[in-house]
């Protein structure tokens, strides 16, 4: 027991690290509480006490999610602002979330690349290989972030989402701000 009271701060630190831990932690301590409390009670106080006990740490489970529902940016990694694009990124989303059909187009042949939407060719350089790896790099951080999705087994026709078709939007307004 003693060694239990000298690691008390650690476990509560651990514990408090996520609301899960705090919600295990509080059915824990009640527990405890009930029983040290209850445990020479006749057995109707006691299953009316854990009926009010589980109520209460239900109740405080769901309050505390709906809490980190409303302000998500207290939990980690949830909420968080979107990950900041490349030029480039931002130029090849927003120039397809403007194309009617919503697509760009990656066509190899031969040793020349072509990247295109919207009826603009948009690796116009096609000699320079920095700038073709900085496009295609482009193109890959897009697909990696759901902006973009791959159709066929070739990797050439992209297709925006929803999720692209919103962060093209949010980009435009950024960029119209002074």
């Amino acid at each position: 027991m003693d060694q239990l009271f000298k690691s008390l701060p650690d476990i509560i630190k651990a514990a408090a690290q996520s609301q899960l831990g705090i919600l295990a932690l509080l059915v824990v301590a009640l527990s405890i509480l009930a029983y040290v409390f209850f445990a020479k009670a006749a057995v109707k106080i006691r299953v009316g006490i854990f009926v009010l006990l589980f109520a209460g740490v239900f109740g405080f489970g769901v309050a505390m999610f709906h809490a980190s529902d409303a302000n998500p940016s207290k939990l980690p990694g949830v909420g968080a602002p979107a990950p900041v694009l490349s030029k480039e990124a931002r130029s090849l989303l927003v120039a397809t979330a403007s194309d009617p059909s919503g697509y760009l187009l990656y066509e190899k042949f031969g040793a020349s690349v072509d990247l295109h939407t919207n009826g603009a060719s948009l690796f116009t350089d096609k000699s320079d290989h920095r700038a073709l790896a900085t496009w295609e790099s482009a193109l890959k951080e897009l697909a990696d972030q759901g902006l973009l999705v791959a159709h066929g087994e070739r990797g050439e026709v992209y297709e925006i989402t929803r999720k692209g078709y919103e962060a093209a939007a949010a980009e435009s307004r950024s960029a119209r701000l002074p």
